[in-house]
């Protein structure tokens, strides 16, 4: 498991929280992963990604939400209005169709231990928020 991952992993399993945190790993990345349910919602993974051993820890939710083609256009407005709403998160649409969640740290980022758990808090919060948001553009 990379540096990152690692520390992660350490710092979560220790939160008071008391998440279930889980890992995984081949020989390109390691991964670090937590399951939540968004609110009247499905599941959905947070995942801190490592593909070496700096600080530069991929944070990902996929498959959030999946969209048909025939109905981006519905819910590109409201990805949009959740992207200017919320900091630290970056929602996007991929070719598959899916609704992705996206943060990256910063290379030169001290301790991404001590962010891991504030990240974890915050997606949720997010995602407990912009879920509807979005499932009414898609439905509406």
């Amino acid at each position: 498991m990379f540096k990152a991952t690692q520390a992660i992993y350490t710092a979560l399993k220790a939160s008071k929280l008391e998440l279930k945190v889980f890992t995984d790993e081949n020989e390109a990345q390691s991964f670090v992963w937590l399951q939540f349910t968004a609110k009247n919602g499905s599941p959905y993974r947070i995942q801190f990604i490592s593909r070496d051993d700096d600080n530069d820890v991929a944070v990902r939710i996929f498959s959030l939400i999946h969209v048909e083609s025939s109905q981006i256009e519905k819910v590109l407005p409201a990805i949009n209005a959740v992207n200017s709403k919320f900091r630290y998160t970056k929602f996007v649409i991929d070719n598959d169709g899916d609704i992705n969640v996206e943060y990256d740290f910063l290379v030169r980022a001290a301790n991404v231990e001590e962010c891991a758990e504030e990240i974890v808090i915050r997606f949720v919060k997010i995602i407990d928020e912009a879920y509807p948001v979005l499932m009414h553009a898609l439905w509406s």
